[in-house]
């Protein structure tokens, strides 16, 4: 017996020192974290995400990859913040339209996607299709919908157009710049 009381005092303070390692300070004390500390915490976090959204029809809709995906559930909503995010559109077969940003946030399980910092979307093949850039833009990838109220720049081909503000309905391939409308148009 005696051989195995210093062995199992060693065990019980590693026990002991792991835990008091492990644990934070707040937990140690008896404290509790508040419900708005408690929803900061991330509830999942995805390395080199790739996901495949289908149509009613069973069809790909869209896909949308990231570097990483924070994701957070909250009592009502959700929310996932998107490192480097990828969403590529489809109509039929085909991919349509891509857009690429520095970051992003999706609500509600993929509502309503927030793109930010450098934001690019071409219109596929990329040869001679319409290639759109500005600060941020929202997108709403179940009805193929963007908006911004910021400063867009479009190019297509030779073509140059740039305003403030912009409607994008992609399934229509129809793009609408709301205001301070300039053009440069060459002739073939």
């Amino acid at each position: 017996m005696r051989t195995w009381l210093p062995l199992a005092i060693v065990v019980a303070l590693i026990s002991v020192g792991l835990w008091f390692s492990e644990s934070p300070p707040q937990q140690l004390l008896g404290k509790r974290p508040t419900p708005k500390e408690f929803d900061r915490a991330a509830d999942l976090i995805i390395r080199g995400a790739k996901t495949r959204h289908f149509s009613p029809e069973g069809t790909l809709a869209y896909r949308l990859d990231a570097d990483s995906v924070t994701y957070f559930q909250f009592a009502r909503r959700d929310r996932a913040n998107l490192d480097q995010p990828r969403i590529v559109f489809y109509q039929g077969q085909s991919p349509r339209w891509r857009t690429e940003s520095e970051t992003g946030v999706a609500y509600n399980n993929g509502e309503r996607v927030v793109l930010r910092g450098d934001v690019n979307i071409w219109e596929l093949p990329q040869a001679g299709g319409i290639h759109l850039q500005t600060a941020a833009i929202t997108i709403k990838p179940r009805e193929e919908f963007a908006e911004t109220d910021k400063v867009v720049k479009i190019a297509a081909g030779a073509n140059r157009t740039e305003g403030r503000g912009l409607r994008a309905y992609l399934k229509e391939d129809r793009v609408e710049i709301l205001s301070e409308v300039q053009s440069i148009y060459e002739n073939q």
